[in-house]
């Protein structure tokens, strides 16, 4: 009788912390609106993501390269999900390629210490909500500003159509197809000049018969195009940032950030925050990489 008292007592316990937790989230709900508009909108948006200024632009063009590896890896975590290895695709879910940058630091503790009202080195946490809350915060928090990196690439991705559009007269979604169409440019150009009868005849000859960059060429320049593009890619949420803010995306994201920890509190062997954004912008990578191998 004493150990079954000893039990209910610990999960009267427990369950008081958990129903304090939620009560803390539900505060935090409220601050949304004013976290976005301070971290999101115009100054905000310059002074998080001004800290790409840094050690970011050296890792960018690495952590552009991940992104369909890690596309890979969630696609089979869903076959091993659906195959019921359910512990192999929570394992794939956790791992992500790439290096952590600055503007992802900087928007991590704003994100515990603004908006969930946490230190940002959990460790230090004494009261038990505030250590539970951190505990079921850190992985929801790990996923949110990571997916945020695919708003990153679609905005790069579409700065990369309209020049392509604007100067090469072509789609160019992204770094693969828009560096082929840049390959393809400077290999005729370079055959223009070099066209024995004159450069106009040149021109004519090659809208003929189109000439194909050599490999080193097209290496050369896709590289070149990737790292520009993760570059920019780096330094975007200065402008997608605020357009998120005013079309209530960032609003919605940071509500399912915490039904996400709520939920990590009340099932935490459940299937975990998994936003569909990623999915988006992967689709946006395969029809860069489609255009791109194509025109080769």
């Amino acid at each position: 009788m004493f150990d079954m008292n000893r039990a209910d007592q610990i999960e009267a316990c427990e369950n008081n912390l958990k129903r304090q937790v939620i009560d803390h989230i539900e505060v935090c709900r409220k601050r949304i609106p004013e976290f976005v508009d301070a971290t999101y909108m115009w100054p905000g948006a310059i002074r998080l993501n001004g800290a790409a200024w840094s050690a970011d632009v050296l890792v960018a063009p690495f952590n552009f390269l991940m992104g369909f590896p890690n596309f890979a890896l969630r696609m089979l975590a869903v076959l091993f999900d659906l195959f019921g290895a359910h512990k192999v695709a929570r394992r794939l879910r956790r791992s992500h390629l790439g290096i952590p940058t600055k503007v992802q630091k900087r928007l991590t503790a704003k994100l515990m210490t603004e908006l969930l009202e946490l230190r940002a080195n959990r460790e230090d946490v004494a009261d038990p909500v505030l250590r539970l809350l951190a505990d079921a915060a850190r992985e929801p928090l790990r996923i949110y500003v990571q997916t945020r990196n695919v708003a990153a690439d679609i905005t790069a991705g579409t700065l990369a159509a309209i020049f392509g559009v604007a100067l090469l007269h072509q789609f160019t979604p992204g770094s693969i197809s828009a560096g082929s169409a840049v390959a393809h440019l400077v290999a005729r150009e370079q055959a223009v000049s070099e066209f024995a009868l004159g450069e106009v005849i040149g021109r004519a000859y090659y809208a003929l018969f189109p000439i194909n960059p050599s490999l080193t060429l097209i290496a050369v320049t896709l590289l070149l195009v990737m790292v520009t593009i993760a570059i920019i890619a780096a330094f975007s949420g200065i402008i997608h940032d605020p357009i998120q803010a005013l079309t209530g995306i960032h609003q919605r994201r940071l509500s399912q950030l915490l039904d996400a920890i709520e939920e990590s509190i009340n099932k935490p062997t459940g299937k975990g925050y998994r936003p569909k954004d990623t999915f988006l912008g992967r689709i946006y990578d395969m029809v860069d990489w489609v255009k791109g191998l194509l025109s080769f």
